[in-house]
């Protein structure tokens, strides 16, 4: 039986959608000066009446802190000391965009606010309706204990039952507490009357009470986070809650009905820790989130975000090639870009009313602020990278011009590369382009020529690139040739004819209507027979068949809240297949490849290109999208049916882990759509087609799924083994962009294979989703060496998450994806290892590792996330 209503204060942090970005960060910093205010004013009350305030993120805690005085910061941290202040550990609300690495860095200002004393146990992700599966370790490992949800149904869903707290078990087997818990504010003002009306309350808190001790929640108190009456986002703090809930429990005193509390998130922990065991469910599996479909209405903005993530993540992994080695500025140029990248993956996209009036000053605002955000973080992310890259050509050295080639990987690559075909590369010829607008020049201005190559490569045309012949690369290593050895690799058995694409291993036929008959790799096919809308490579245009956003999903009932009744799950969908207007053909400089052009019925254009590179067993594929601007709800789909064989299965990449698509999926997580990292696969039992998806993170698995889910845990209907890549979409009623336009590319490459271990099979995707880094360099002194390797790896089937400069040392992040435990080896190489020691993902407590000869030995258990430290 419920006695009691713990409320959980806090604002909402919207970055945007309220108010343009820079006003929030404002915003947010008085809200915290009022709760100080509003906390010393009441904090003689009787404890359940005193007013306690949670920071919801250490984002804006961290930004407040900064510009505080140091009066203001004493005040703070007594109001800390008193249980009249809480700091949740989220860095922002957190979308599934963030990377492996970008999992870990908004977990870091947690040491900093402990060394201040601010005990940091619990976190919040409130709005989002998921998070990746591999936060549970990032969580525990940073000494978290708790993280609560507060779902918002708005094109969402709830996990199921709800609402809960539960024991949420990592890949790995570990387990936080968890709370699967209702919107912040709406439930609390609008179903309960809180803090607006007594009377009212009154008669309300006990009906509330008992409609969820009648769905069988089993706990003797109810958390609810409450935001602002009136302005459930960014909004201030009530000070009115404080003597309502006083007055509440006074007239309540002596018929002993429920109780009121203000309280923290982590004394609601505590207190669900304390109750029986058999009250708590244990689940397994990611938290798929529902929103994040909205990143495909800035799809340019989200493919620059996860280069500009991997990015920053080669350009950590160079700096430990010379570790004590961080100038001041370099450090604050990573946590630029850092900032910048986590702002875009963060939940908020753009103003409240980005849909209905998709044309106000307001809107465009937000939205030029929010894709600032990702242009900074990726473009200072590319820098940084560069410099690495050049670090390591001073560290080989060389006059003539040189082709550094590296690779950033866990494990070995072999790999044709794309190279300019430019002047000083081997015969290529000189453009003559003159008025200074040089193209790859390898000396002169040192600054100006390192950042050009990443100008010069970003958008390289077809007729100015060539692919040179394969060449490995050990794992954290580099090779430097000289640029006249770099020749354009022989075009061999590479064909592309009468609509056949080969290179002697694959063989593509091409549908003269459009799209791939055929895929296949010495003799096994690959791709399954056509549906209606569902040939392989030919683009889907998608409309609302009413124009109106709501036959998708309809107005909700402020009144209740089960915010989900308002899906339409038969929502009625206009698909039509593009035209096919033009096909070329074309074998040149080491590649071979088929372009279709389509067009679409509402304007938009989309280019398919197919490309065989060597007699590599890979089909690259580039879908490059010319959009027109409209607001009309739609979506572009590219569909890539395959040959397998029922009882298939699908797993995709998310933040800190590989999930199984269904088995290994929270009840009513999102299923009808999923949000993958860097690639995804679909396999049978005997054959499997790994799709590294560098650029597109939105999938739907066996058809068009959206909307399409089902009881009793949101399970989809999934009739045939085919993966459809959501390449953009408008469906979202507020918040995201409404008429995105222009030109976007949209990279795969196609990895079929026979069946095998995950692991392997995400190496080999992780391969074209992250190639070979080249850099061109010259004058550079004598030549010192034509390669180097960080260490000597050998992890199996391990994927390489992360690698960072500690002090003199270096340290390696690794995931195993698969199920059984890995023996890892990591041998000296030029970094020579003397100590090492397993540590938490956060860098604390250490476990010694024997080193023997230099070489350090690590089992990595199945689906763990782990750090070695090495010295």
């Amino acid at each position: 039986m419920i006695n009691e209503i713990l409320f959980v204060h806090h604002s909402h942090t919207d970055i945007g959608y309220t108010h343009p970005q820079p006003v929030v960060m404002e915003l947010h910093r008085r809200f915290i000066d009022e709760a100080l205010d509003i906390a010393e004013r009441t904090a003689d009350y009787p404890d359940d009446a005193k007013f306690r305030w949670t920071c919801e993120v250490t984002g804006g805690t961290m930004d407040w802190w900064v510009h505080a005085g140091n009066k203001d910061r004493d005040r703070f941290l007594a109001a800390v000391k008193r249980g009249q202040i809480e700091v949740a550990g989220m860095g922002w609300h957190m979308t599934p965009l963030m990377d492996h690495s970008m999992v870990l860095d908004v977990l870091k200002p947690l040491k900093f606010f402990r060394n201040l004393g601010i005990p940091v146990r619990s976190a919040m992700n409130t709005d989002v309706n998921g998070l990746p599966w591999g936060v549970v370790d990032a969580l525990l490992d940073h000494g978290i204990t708790g993280i609560s949800m507060a779902i918002n149904e708005h094109y969402g869903h709830a996990l199921a039952p709800w609402p809960r707290a539960f024991n949420w078990q990592a890949p790995g087997g570990r387990t936080i507490t968890a709370y699967n818990g209702f919107i912040y504010g709406v439930t609390s003002d609008r179903s309960l009357q809180i803090p607006t009306n007594m009377e009212e309350a009154r008669a309300r808190v006990p009906r509330w009470a008992k409609k969820w001790e009648a769905t069988g929640y089993p706990h003797p108190f109810l958390m609810m986070q409450i935001t602002n009456v009136r302005y459930h986002d960014n909004g201030s703090p009530q000070p009115k809650l404080p003597d309502f809930v006083r007055n509440f429990n006074e007239g309540n005193a002596s018929t002993g009905g429920i109780k009121l509390r203000m309280g923290t998130i982590s004394e609601f922990f505590d207190r669900v820790r304390q109750q029986p065991t058999d009250t708590m469910q244990t689940l397994r599996g990611d938290w798929t989130d529902w929103w994040n479909f909205g990143a495909g209405s800035t799809a340019h903005e989200t493919s620059q975000a996860m280069r500009g993530q991997r990015d920053l993540d080669a350009a950590t992994g160079l700096d430990a090639w010379h570790p004590g080695e961080e100038p001041r500025r370099r450090a604050m140029l990573h946590d630029t870009a850092r900032k910048g990248l986590a702002l875009y993956a963060e939940h908020t996209w753009g103003a409240d009313r980005s849909i209905s009036q998709p044309y106000s000053p307001e809107t465009r605002t937000q939205q030029l602020l929010k894709l600032a955000t990702v242009a900074d973080g990726a473009s200072v992310a590319r820098m940084l990278r560069r410099d690495g890259l050049e670090q390591l050509g001073i560290d080989a050295g060389g006059d003539e011009p040189t082709l550094l080639l590296y690779n950033p990987h866990g494990f070995a690559v072999k790999q044709s590369v794309r190279l300019p075909y430019l002047p000083p590369m081997a015969d290529a010829p000189d453009p003559k382009r003159g008025f200074g607008l040089e193209d790859l020049v390898p000396t002169g201005p040192s600054s100006h020529r390192i950042q050009r190559q990443d100008v010069v490569t970003s958008d390289l045309p077809e007729h100015g690139a060539y692919y040179m012949a394969p060449v490995e690369v050990p794992a954290l290593s580099y090779l430097a040739i000289p640029a006249s050895q770099a020749a354009v690799m022989p075009n061999g058995n590479l064909s592309a004819r009468d609509g056949v694409l080969s290179n002697g291993r694959i063989t593509v036929r091409f549908d003269a209507t459009g799209g791939i008959a055929s895929v296949e790799l010495d003799g096994t096919e690959y791709v399954g027979a056509a549906a209606e809308h569902l040939k392989f490579g030919v683009p889907v245009l998608e409309r609302v068949a009413s124009g109106v956003r709501t036959e998708m999903f309809d107005q909700v009932d402020l009144e209740s809240p089960d915010w989900h009744l308002a899906w339409h799950r038969d929502w009625q969908a206009e698909r039509f297949s593009g035209k096919l207007v033009e096909t070329t053909q074309t074998v040149e400089r080491g590649n071979a490849r088929i372009v279709q052009r389509f067009e679409l019925p509402n304007g938009d254009k989309v280019a398919v290109l197919y490309r065989l590179v060597g007699q590599e067993p890979s089909l690259h594929i580039e879908a490059t999208v010319t959009k027109t601007p409209i607001i009309e709800p739609h979506a572009l789909y590219l569909p890539m049916p395959t040959a397998l064989a029922d009882g298939w299965e699908a797993h995709y990449e998310t933040g800190g882990a590989v999930v199984k698509l269904d088995d290994e999926q929270l009840p009513y997580a999102s299923r009808h759509y999923i949000t993958a990292q860097r690639f995804i696969r679909i396999a049978d039992g005997r054959s499997e087609v790994t799709v590294a998806c560098p650029d597109a993170p939105l999938w739907q698995v066996g058809g068009y799924t959206f909307g399409r889910f089902g009881d009793p845990d949101g399970r989809v209907a999934r009739e045939r083994p085919t993966l459809v890549a959501w390449l953009t979409n408008n469906y979202w009623s507020t918040n995201f962009q409404a008429d995105q336009g222009g030109q976007t590319k949209f990279r795969f490459t196609l990895v079929p294979s026979a069946r095998r271990d995950i692991g392997a099979s995400a190496q080999a995707a992780l391969a074209h989703a992250q190639p070979l880094a080249t850099h061109v360099y010259a004058d550079r002194g004598p030549v010192k060496s034509t390669a180097g390797s960080l260490l000597d790896l050998k992890l199996g089937g391990l994927l390489l998450s992360g690698v960072e400069t500690v002090g003199n040392g270096v340290a390696l992040t690794l995931l195993n994806p698969g199920d059984e435990a890995v023996d890892a080896a990591i041998g000296p190489g030029l970094f020579k290892p003397s100590t090492a020691s397993r540590t938490s993902l956060s860098g604390d407590k250490p476990e010694a590792l024997a080193v023997n000869g230099g070489t350090v030995r690590v089992v990595v258990a199945p689906r763990a996330w782990t750090r070695v430290e090495l010295h």
